[in-house]
């Protein structure tokens, strides 16, 4: 596994040894970034779920001002943490060993708001629907901001949820992509 693209492109990244964490595959990383484009560029970018981080480094390295990272495995926390300092993009990461909902709760007491936020949970595990029920409570998204999915190809995302409207969808093998925006009221 490596960097894609931009200032950190062709570094090898460490990747966790067995299934425990399930790594984002590269060729579906480089047409996630062509799919968003130049919108990388100096947003704000959450890696929710970042297991090794993959993600979360490519945005940076594409551009990013500041990359938030979150896993409550300890071992993805880790893997995260080296990657970054491997990449040397420690400067515009932050990195959380926080279960998914709690961080969301504290990036809204913190009053930080993101550009992109990224899921990838665990698969077929429900978590997206609640995740994203949990994010249209916050104001933790700037207005024209986007959520991405990466779900099972076969996992069911829905049409829209609370104030998200899905605006794009793709499958690559066996992962799907999907992208939500907020609805126009």
């Amino acid at each position: 596994m490596r960097i894609i693209s931009g200032k950190a492109r062709g570094k090898k990244l460490k990747t966790p040894e067995g299934d425990h964490i399930r790594p984002t595959l590269d060729r579906v990383r480089e047409n996630l970034y062509n799919m968003i484009g130049m919108g990388i560029r100096d947003s704000v970018f959450l890696d929710l779920f970042s297991g090794t981080g993959a993600v979360g480094i490519e945005a940076l390295s594409r551009g990013a001002k500041k990359v938030y990272f979150v896993d409550n495995d300890v071992k993805s926390y880790e893997l995260t943490l080296y990657n970054i300092k491997s990449a040397r993009l420690e400067d515009a990461a932050s990195v959380h060993n926080l279960d998914a909902q709690k961080a969301l709760e504290q990036f809204e007491r913190q009053n930080v708001k993101f550009d992109i936020i990224y899921l990838d949970p665990p698969y077929n595990k429900g978590i997206v629907q609640k995740i994203l029920q949990q994010l249209g409570k916050y104001n933790i998204m700037q207005d024209e901001g986007t959520i991405i999915v990466e779900t099972d190809r076969g996992e069911e995302t829905p049409e829209s949820i609370g104030k998200f409207v899905k605006t794009k969808e793709k499958n690559y093998a066996a992962t799907k992509i999907t992208f939500y925006g907020v609805a126009n009221e």
